[in-house]
């Protein structure tokens, strides 16, 4: 894949010669070289998350000697904080420097990576927890706000499914590579790459040249729509239950597979990170072409489909086909919802929609580990799966009938606010 050079910022525009006839300007590039370099720190950030994930319940489970319920509600200690955080990680973007907020938070994002070294306590965990939460918030608003100012807007569905892809791949390869450590080396070695992979990603994120976008239309005096993005809420709490399913798979994925016998859990992350890169490679085209309703309800029925696979799942073969689907269907439902997100705030509040957005998967994920853990410890883990499918595909319905009127055939908005290099 050539990379190109410049940010592309231009758009495609019909013109006319001054004495010939109409010709279409050539697409703005997309894999420019600072996008490129955001989405290798995107992938390292996602690897030191996405690594601890699976290993996680297990250290909880064998380690800290908690029961299911418990794992849930622990590792969704996180959310609390993030859900603080999050609103004002949107403000802070829109009224200053992504790149700068981005650095500090990735930073101290490591920092907390690395305290799970010394958490050999339930209560230092959940401390640990709350800080990667916290920090966790504005890195992800910053970084995905950088990444769209980055991307031109003729081709932003399309540049947030590449971006996103990045995670897509770090969740195909965290997973099995912390799988793989916890097989073989105490816990300590899971976290110290985790914490090696967040210091690369560091590094990498420094050298992003990213533009500095004046967001002319914020508002100056504090009000709701300065953190969430208000006109955004009803599609925020449609993803959030979405998003349930997402923080189940995450939690407890790993300890279902080793319930029916997977011999690699590993690999059902893999299928599903396998999934979201089948689905974003086009899917992006159909959101750009203003068919962003077709891939969303598309995508929520694969999610449906997917998590009821997994409640069903009686053998380790049809627990990786559910991989595959659910991913197939988030890798397509995530980029629809921000770019809907994105769109609905326009350029003045675009770091206040990135964190909309976010809110409403923390809430969905934590939620959702929570909820699993729960029903689990009554019922199993299948039936905590079937609730998520039948949660997602009542969301789904909501969109179809009542949400998606708004953005069919939506033309994505013109970039008309000035950069600078930064």
């Amino acid at each position: 894949m050539a990379w190109a050079d410049g940010d592309g910022a231009g758009h495609a525009r019909a013109g006319r010669a001054q004495d010939g006839p109409r010709v279409s300007a050539p697409r703005p590039a997309l894999w420019t070289a600072r996008f490129g370099l955001a989405c290798v720190a995107n992938f390292l950030m996602g690897m030191s998350f996405y690594v601890l994930m699976p290993t996680l319940p297990f250290h909880l489970l064998e380690q800290l000697r908690i029961g299911e319920a418990t794992v849930g509600l622990v590792l969704s200690s996180y959310v609390i904080a993030a859900l603080l955080v999050r609103p004002f990680s949107g403000f802070i973007v829109d009224r200053f420097n992504a790149k700068h907020a981005y650095l500090l938070a990735l930073a101290a994002y490591v920092l907390f990576t690395s305290g799970y070294l010394l958490a050999h306590t339930v209560l230092v965990f959940v401390l640990v927890r709350l800080g990667i939460g916290m920090t966790f918030a504005v890195m992800s608003t910053a970084a995905n706000t950088q990444a769209i100012d980055i991307i031109p807007s003729a081709r932003r569905g399309e540049g947030i499914g590449f971006f996103g892809l990045m995670s897509s791949l770090a969740m195909a390869l965290g997973p099995m590579a912390g799988l793989w450590l916890m097989d073989r080396y105490p816990f300590q070695a899971i976290f110290e790459a985790a914490v090696a992979a967040g210091v690369a990603g560091l590094a990498a994120a420094s050298l992003v040249h990213a533009p500095r976008k004046r967001r002319d239309g914020a508002a100056t005096v504090l009000s709701l729509d300065r953190f969430l993005l208000v006109r955004g809420i009803p599609l925020a709490l449609n993803l959030a239950v979405i998003g349930l399913g997402y923080g189940m798979l995450l939690a407890f994925a790993a300890i279902h597979g080793k319930q029916l016998g997977a011999g690699n859990t590993g690999i059902f992350f893999t299928l599903m990170a396998v999934g979201m890169m089948v689905s974003r490679a086009f899917s992006g085209r159909l959101i750009d072409g203003g068919r962003v309703v077709v891939a969303t309800n598309g995508g929520t029925l694969a999610i449906v489909a997917g998590l009821g696979l997994m409640a069903w799942a009686g053998a380790p073969a049809t627990y990786y086909l559910s991989g595959l689907l659910a991913g197939f269907g988030f890798g397509v439902v995530y980029p629809a919802y921000q770019t809907m997100m994105v769109n609905l705030g326009g350029h003045a509040q675009r770091g206040t929609a990135v964190a909309t957005y976010f809110c409403a998967l923390d809430v969905g994920i934590g939620a959702g580990m929570v909820l699993a853990g729960m029903i689990a410890a009554r019922f199993g883990l299948s039936a905590a799966f079937a609730g998520g499918a039948a949660l997602a595909l009542g969301a789904g319905l909501v969109y179809a009938l009542a949400l998606s009127a708004r953005f069919v055939r939506a033309p994505v908005p013109a970039e008309t606010a000035p950069a600078a290099e930064g």
